[in-house]
C-alpha cells in the first residue's frame, strides 16, 4: 500500500499542485483547507505524514501540529510548510514538536522529494546520474611548414593527443589536401615564411574561398608579436602561435 499524506493548506492552488505532484510520485494524497475538513479526513484515514501550512485564516500550522500530537495523538510524521524565512520556520517546527519543515522557497520538486524521503525512501526520486565527461573531440589538423623537423615534431605531439594530423611543406602541397573533402582539415597550422606562396597569401586564399569556410587557420612565425598580429589581421587568420613558444598544448587549446 502506498504511503498516505495529508496536505493542510488554505490555498486551493497550492493544494492542487502539491497533491498532483505527490500522486505522481506514487503517494496517496488527501487534502484539507480548514478545521472541519481536517477532522473529516482524520476520521476517514490514518496518515504516514501530515503537511501543515503555517499561516491560515482560522489556525496557525504550529498550533495544529501541537493539537494533532498532544490531543489527537497522531502517529504520523508532522511537517510545517511555509514561505517564512527558513530560520524562523525551523524554530517554529522545533517549538511545536514537528518532525521537520519544508520551506516553500525550495520549490515544488524539492518539497515532493523531501516528503517522499520522509515516508518512503524507495519512493523518492532517484538522484540524477553524475555527468559523464564528453570524450575529447578528434580533429583533423594540417601542419604546413617548410621545416620538416618542425612539422614532424608537431605531428607527433598532436597525434599523441588523438588528432588526425597531416603535413605539407608548401602551399601547393597543402592546396591538394584541402581541396579534397576526404582530407579537408578542421584546422591549418600555417608557417608564415615559406618559399613560393607564403603563409599570409595562403591564408587569404583559404579564407577567401567559401568552400573552406569551416577551416580555422592559425599562423606560426618567429616574427615579433606586433608584426605577427598585423599579419594575422591582414590575412584574416583565426589566431597565431609564436615559434619560440610553440608547444602542443597551446595549439590544442585552439582545437577545443
Amino acid at each position: 500500500m502506498a504511503p498516505r499524506v495529508l496536505v493542510i493548506d488554505d490555498s486551493p492552488m497550492t493544494v492542487q499542485l502539491l497533491s498532483q505532484a505527490l500522486a505522481g510520485a506514487g503517494l496517496d494524497v488527501d487534502t484539507a483547507t480548514d478545521l472541519a475538513a481536517l477532522d473529516a479526513r482524520l476520521a476517514e484515514h490514518t496518515f504516514d505524514l501530515v503537511l501543515v501550512d503555517v499561516n491560515m485564516p482560522e489556525m496557525y500550522g504550529d498550533d495544529v501540529v501541537e493539537f494533532l500530537r498532544a490531543s489527537r495523538q497522531i502517529k504520523a510524521r508532522l511537517f510545517l510548510y511555509s514561505d517564512l524565512p527558513e530560520e524562523e520556520l525551523s524554530e517554529k517546527a522545533a517549538k511545536a514538536g514537528a518532525d521537520g519543515y519544508i520551506a516553500k522557497s525550495y520549490g515544488l520538486e524539492a518539497a515532493v522529494e523531501k516528503i517522499c524521503e520522509a515516508v518512503a525512501p524507495e519512493a523518492a526520486p532517484a538522484p540524477p546520474p553524475p555527468p559523464v565527461a564528453a570524450p575529447p573531440v578528434k580533429r583533423r589538423v594540417l601542419v604546413v611548414d617548410d621545416s620538416e623537423s618542425t612539422a614532424k615534431l608537431l605531428e607527433a605531439e598532436l597525434t599523441a593527443k588523438g588528432h588526425d594530423v597531416m603535413t605539407a611543406q608548401s602551399a601547393e602541397a597543402a592546396t591538394k589536401i584541402i581541396l579534397k573533402k576526404k582530407t579537408r582539415p578542421d584546422l591549418v597550422l600555417l608557417d608564415v615564411h615559406m618559399p613560393g606562396v607564403n603563409g599570409e597569401e595562403f591564408c587569404r586564399f583559404i579564407k577567401g574561398n567559401s568552400l573552406f569556410a569551416g577551416i580555422q587557420v592559425v599562423l606560426c612565425s618567429a616574427e615579433e608579436e606586433n608584426e605577427l598580429k598585423r599579419i594575422v589581421a591582414a590575412a584574416g587568420a583565426d589566431g597565431y602561435v609564436r615559434k619560440d613558444s610553440l608547444i602542443a598544448r597551446e595549439i590544442l587549446d585552439l582545437l577545443t
